[in-house]
């Protein structure tokens, strides 16, 4: 079993906070950090033009797909590298033949990141979107409904979709995992999902602008690709022609710069090391701990599932933040729903948990 005290040692930001935030950013693991001047200190001496440090690049982006779809439960053939959740998102809605008469289905507590895309589709193409509580998701599946975009994982609530209700609708499904992949488990074939789009800076801890998006091999011929780069293309030789990559990784817009990639992948070996099994069980463990304890205290909790995420509603969200700030917390607040919410990682503490119920 992995030491929970060591684990935690891997994250430097603990020597001074008691970081909560991974839901918007996760803590930067040690050796992630040395990855990164590593690799700028090498091109920095050895120059980054050059055919065999485009290669490495290649090969480190090959190796981060192969990474991400372990995660995913997918073929690696089925990832693309992204620059974050919306990024993926962005990218389905862009590539479907939406039109008039489309009803686009989507719950009551997503992020702006999906929320915009959604209503940029609406703008551009004349589709519906509809929004609904998030437990009345699956029963308002309609003739018309042509996509479910929802989260994996409520930002808001720590709430989990109900993947089996959706597979019963028979609707195509895109889910937001930012809250989700590195978080809780994810399957995507158990899911059941045609799209899932992901971040790399949250519960992965690697670099802002990094991120995933599956697309099914069966829905892939149904999403055209929306802006093509030199990375989409299988022959760059003969661009004009169009060759494709055969999978996902068509829908690639550039490459990952070497650091990011050193970043992200240090960061994965941190926590492959760990065990993914035991980081997504004592992230969740702690998670409802924290829940419990603050129900105990009389503290209005939303409604949550087995995530990492734990909200409570405050007066002034935003000065509650601030106070918990003074005592050495990093959480956040979310205005629109007047709460505060703690990421909870295997890497936070019983001690700080308890600590921080008592002052909430």
């Amino acid at each position: 079993m992995t030491d929970p005290g060591a684990f935690r040692a891997e994250f430097p930001v603990f020597d001074r906070l008691a970081y909560l935030n991974a839901g918007a950013d996760g803590p930067v693991p040690r050796r992630a950090a040395e990855a990164v001047s590593a690799t700028v200190a090498e091109e920095a001496a050895g120059g980054r033009g050059l055919a065999s440090a485009f290669e490495t690049r290649k090969a480190a982006a090959a190796s981060l797909r192969d990474r991400y779809a372990g995660l995913l439960g997918c073929s690696v053939d089925d990832v693309a590298l992204t620059h974050s959740t919306t990024d993926g998102v962005n990218t389905v809605l862009s590539g479907l033949d939406l039109r008039p008469g489309d009803e686009l289905l989507s719950t009551a507590e997503e992020h702006p990141g999906l929320l915009a895309p959604l209503a940029t589709a609406r703008a551009r193409t004349g589709v519906e979107v509809r929004v609904v509580p998030w437990e009345e998701l699956a029963g308002a599946v309609g003739p018309r409904t042509r996509l479910v975009a929802c989260s994996h994982v409520s930002w808001a609530s720590g709430k989990v979709v109900d993947a089996a209700a959706l597979r019963a609708a028979g609707v195509s499904v895109l889910l937001d995992g930012a809250q989700g992949l590195g978080a809780v488990p994810v399957d995507v074939g158990a899911l059941g999902c045609d799209y899932y789009a992901a971040a790399g800076q949250k519960w992965l801890c690697g670099p802002d602008g990094t991120g995933v998006l599956y697309v099914s091999p069966d829905r892939r011929p149904e999403v055209a690709l929306a802006w093509p780069s030199y990375s989409s293309l299988l022959e760059p030789g003969r661009p004009l022609e169009l060759i494709l990559h055969p999978g996902s990784a068509r829908y690639e817009a550039g490459f990952i710069g070497a650091a990011d990639a050193a970043w992200a992948l240090a960061s994965l070996d941190v926590l492959g090391d760990a065990g993914w099994p035991w980081v997504l069980d004592r992230a969740a463990t702690l998670a409802a701990g924290l829940a419990d304890r603050l129900r105990d205290r009389g503290v209005d909790v939303l409604d949550r599932g087995p995530s990492t995420l734990v909200s409570w509603r405050a007066p002034d969200p935003e000065a509650a933040v601030e106070a918990l700030a003074g005592h050495g917390f990093a959480v956040r607040s979310i205005a629109a729903y007047g709460v505060v919410r703690a990421s909870v990682g295997a890497w936070n503490s019983e001690d700080e948990l308890e600590r921080l119920a008592a002052l909430a």
